[in-house]
């Protein structure tokens, strides 16, 4: 009898060990990484046809894969761009922290930083969104990430990647030099009496050697970069004691 019992005990064991060895090796794969695609059961949209850009396509009527945008419309996330320094600064403050871009005049201020009549744009001459202390140092923080390599943490063009070039020039090495041209000061008039939109197109869409950044930098933080710029130009500039503020007078000493 107590055979018995064992033997049906153990056919129910290994029964059971059958029936969630599927479960565990499920479990276990799950935790391990591997470059194979994993072999599903229910594949959902894991793996589906889709067309590659500039191909043709007998789907669509124009056989093009590649979708034009549709007349008189703009991308959902084209209306609302969240303005991160202002976010921070205050959270609670939703209109504040957001620009809605719900004319197409806003739109074409803030994302193009133009002003277009009669099909012809001209750049905005100032930064079509609100300048504060906040958005200020959220621009000098992405200038310092983006720019300064380049353009130096003064803006002057003489940043860490020209001064190795620099360098290199100086030892003879013009191979590795290459045809690098030194970063423009933008500190200088050059750039400083640029309009607002045009410093912002050049960021965004880049200009001669230097590269565009719109893939890189999020757009509100593109003018906010373009805030920053303004202020090192006007960090150059020199101030009457008697318009700094009270506390920095008190440390000046006289000569």
């Amino acid at each position: 009898m107590i055979r018995g019992r064992t033997k049906t005990f153990l056919i129910v064991a290994n029964l059971v060990v059958v029936l969630l060895l599927p479960f565990a090796v499920i479990a276990v794969r799950r935790e391990v990484r591997s470059a194979t695609p994993r072999w599903a059961i229910i594949p959902d949209m894991d793996e589906m046809p889709y067309g590659t850009p500039q191909k043709p396509s007998a789907f669509f009527a124009d056989g093009r894969v590649m979708r034009p945008h549709i007349a008189g419309t703009m991308a959902r996330q084209d209306f609302i761009f969240l303005n991160i320094a202002a976010e921070r600064a205050d959270p609670n403050h939703y209109q504040q922290a957001h620009v809605v871009l719900d004319t197409a005049g806003k739109y074409n201020r803030i994302m193009l930083g133009q002003t277009l009549s009669g099909g012809q744009g001209t750049f905005v001459k100032r930064i079509p969104l609100p300048v504060t202390r906040a958005f200020l140092r959220r621009g000098q923080e992405q200038f310092n990430i983006f720019c300064a390599p380049c353009h130096g943490y003064n803006g002057r063009g003489n940043g860490m990647v020209n001064r190795y070039v620099t360098r290199l020039r100086a030892r003879g090495d013009i191979a590795a030099a290459g045809t690098w041209v030194q970063p423009t000061d933008l500190t200088g008039p050059g750039v400083q009496y640029m309009p607002a939109g045009g410093i912002y197109s050049v960021i965004t869409n880049g200009l001669a050697a230097m590269a565009a950044y719109k893939d890189q930098i999020p757009l509100v933080d593109r003018w906010a970069i373009v805030a920053y710029v303004r202020a090192l130009g006007l960090s150059e500039k020199a101030v009457a004691p008697t318009r700094l503020p009270p506390a920095i007078r008190a440390r000046l000493t006289r000569p």
